[in-house]
């Protein structure tokens, strides 16, 4: 049976264990559950793009990003509760209203763009450009913040966080020129290096079995067995945007394409469209419809 198309152009999706999150490219907001049935409307909770989002528990934590007039918002909303829109554009622009996300739990005015929002067990690690990294608790409480890692000849004004990650190394911090910080539960930095890669990282995910898949922004992706390792580059038809681990294997949707390795070995099957990201054995396209996942 086809599935409803969501009804604008998505750019990512985050999972939690029973309901995912769609976002679409100018803030649009929509819940599903395992089986891609829609959970209430699509919202648009503020008048900005979302550019870094994650579930923690109960709770959906978003960044809104207005660079045009440098506004920037973070804030949580309940998952489990019917989400609405909220302001508009014009009062966005209104110097004497602050405005926030609708159905907030909570809401806060920063001053620098927050990157790479990252679950880390039951809280949040995340980036602020120039401020440095932090973790805060699902109530927007300051667990610890520390400065910026910095990283032999990577450009720290050319570069961003990507994400966050918990490892039996420690918290695991990577960003796009392929720099890798560690740090122990208090924020304390343990080691770093970089890796050395063809391109630059736009994600990662990581698995206790598969290790790490690490999506580069050309025609190439990676696999480590361990960060503190050397990475396995492969070539590939054209940039991935969701990997996930099902089956013992990577699986993977992208430029035109979708695929899966498995002990080195690679396959792939084309698609029309771009796959934007993958819930169970679904695939959301680009155009903001739902395909079955072709490998």
């Amino acid at each position: 049976m086809r599935r409803p198309d969501i009804g604008f152009p998505p750019i990512k999706i985050d999972s939690g264990e029973n309901i995912h999150v769609i976002t679409g490219v100018s803030g649009e907001l929509l819940k599903v559950d395992n089986e891609i049935n829609p959970i209430g409307s699509v919202s648009k909770p503020f008048p900005s793009p979302v550019t870094s989002s994650s579930i923690i528990g109960e709770r959906w934590i978003g960044a809104w990003v207005e660079r045009e007039l440098r506004q920037a918002r973070m804030a949580a909303l309940d998952i489990n509760q019917e989400w609405v829109d909220g302001g508009s554009k014009a009062e966005l622009r209104n110097g004497d209203l602050i405005l926030h996300p609708s159905s907030k739990i909570w809401s806060q005015l920063l001053d620098s763009e927050p990157m790479g929002l990252s679950k880390v067990s039951d809280t949040l690690c995340f980036s602020a450009k120039n401020k440095g990294i932090y973790r805060i608790d699902i109530n927007s409480n300051e667990i610890w913040r520390t400065e910026h890692p910095k990283w032999n000849k990577i450009d720290e004004n050319q570069d961003m966080i990507i994400g966050f990650v918990e490892t039996i190394e420690g918290l695991i911090v990577i960003s796009q020129a392929g720099g890798v910080a560690i740090y122990d539960s208090n924020g304390i930095l343990i080691d770093k290096k970089k890796i050395k890669l063809p391109e630059l990282i736009t994600g990662f995910t990581f698995n206790e079995e598969l290790g790490w898949f690490i999506k580069l922004n050309g025609k190439c992706f990676a696999t480590m067995d361990s960060i503190l390792g050397t990475p396995t580059i492969y070539r590939n038809k054209g940039p991935i945007y969701d990997a996930i681990s099902k089956d013992n294997k990577w699986i993977w949707t992208g430029w035109r394409h979708d695929g899966s390795i498995s002990e080195g070995l690679i396959s792939t099957t084309s698609r029309n469209d771009i796959g934007v990201g993958i819930i169970g054995d679904y695939v959301l396209t680009n155009d903001g419809k739902w395909d079955k996942i072709r490998i």
